[in-house]
């Protein structure tokens, strides 16, 4: 993407303008483009992430066998999550490895614009430390659920130092993601927790060391487990219909089908189905073996009709 082009100019200012209700100068843009005309969309990895079918699932994954490692919760912000790299250049992606288009470049510019010197403080340390930083830009003004209330803000939520992933104590970032470690299940806050399900799009529990048992879904020396509240509502119609038999790739797909409906709702279903299968290598084939059964219980069930339907009330 040519930063230098006019047209893709217009469209940042313009979702600055009327999404973010930022006012950026052209100054602020000259800087912006100074950083980022060159940047590089090349960090083309594939991690992943289980699906926790409901809360008191979080309590299977956090038990005493768990807990002889390293555990944290965090809250899932609802937002864009965006990869970056910093040597000679800039290197972006999405988390899924997916390539970053002309709205996430606005919503960089956006927190360059509000948080100029903790960003740049962001952007010095990577480049210094030799890391990838995995961050979310969330916020009242863009929220796909319209969950945050807080304005438009970013978080550091995970750190790649050469293959292991720095414990969230040993993040020392700007804006550096929540957390409550997890010693002994007596250290669960759940009114934390539950604040977090009420003002956030979910929560993440973090698994970390070198000799994790779950090989299939490991990314280096973390293991994350995210749970969003609507996920239970589709797990508890799936089962009751016995729909198919791995209902955790199923609920998975309806998870990211709906998180990307939220962030566009003018995409059609297929355009949407494609977007999960290129941002999430793992659950393509799964995808194509059941595409009619997917497409089916995306216009018939009544549990995916009524998040829709909050989805576009809001």
């Amino acid at each position: 993407m040519n930063l230098l082009d006019e047209n893709i100019r217009r469209d940042i200012f313009l979702f600055c303008r009327q999404r973010l209700y930022l006012n950026p100068s052209e100054e602020d843009y000259k800087e912006f483009v100074s950083l980022f005309k060159d940047y590089k969309e090349d960090l083309r990895r594939s991690e992943y992430e289980y699906n926790v079918e409901n809360v008191s699932s979080l309590y299977e994954v956090i038990n005493e066998d768990m807990l002889k490692y390293r555990v944290f919760i965090e809250p899932k912000h609802d937002g864009t999550q965006i990869v970056m790299k910093v040597n000679d250049k800039i290197h972006l992606s999405h988390k899924s490895g997916s390539g970053i288009n002309k709205q996430d470049i606005a919503l960089l510019f956006g927190v360059f614009i509000k948080f100029r010197e903790d960003f740049l403080e962001l952007l010095r340390k990577a480049k210094e430390e030799g890391v990838i930083v995995k961050m979310e830009i969330f916020g009242k003004e863009y929220s796909p659920f319209k969950i945050e209330k807080e304005s438009l803000n970013f978080s550091v939520f995970d750190v790649l130092k050469g293959d292991h992933y720095l414990l969230p104590i040993e993040l020392s970032y700007p804006h550096s993601v929540e957390f409550i470690e997890i010693k002994s299940l007596k250290d669960i806050d759940s009114r934390k927790v539950l604040s977090w399900l009420k003002s956030k799009e979910g929560v993440v529990v973090k698994i970390y060391d070198d000799s994790l048992p779950y090989r299939k879904a490991k990314n280096f020396n973390m293991l994350a487990f995210k749970y969003k509240p609507f996920i239970a509502q589709l797990v508890d119609e799936m089962k009751g219909k016995k729909i198919i038999k791995d209902q955790g790739k199923f609920s998975a797909i309806f998870s990211e089908l709906i998180t990307e409906y939220a962030k566009d709702k003018t995409k059609s279903f297929e355009e949407i189905l494609e977007k999960v299968k290129e941002d999430h290598e793992e659950l393509k084939d799964f995808i194509d073996k059941n595409h009619e059964i997917i497409k089916d219980y995306w216009f018939n069930s009544k549990a995916v009709r009524s998040v829709l339907q909050l989805i576009d009330m809001k």
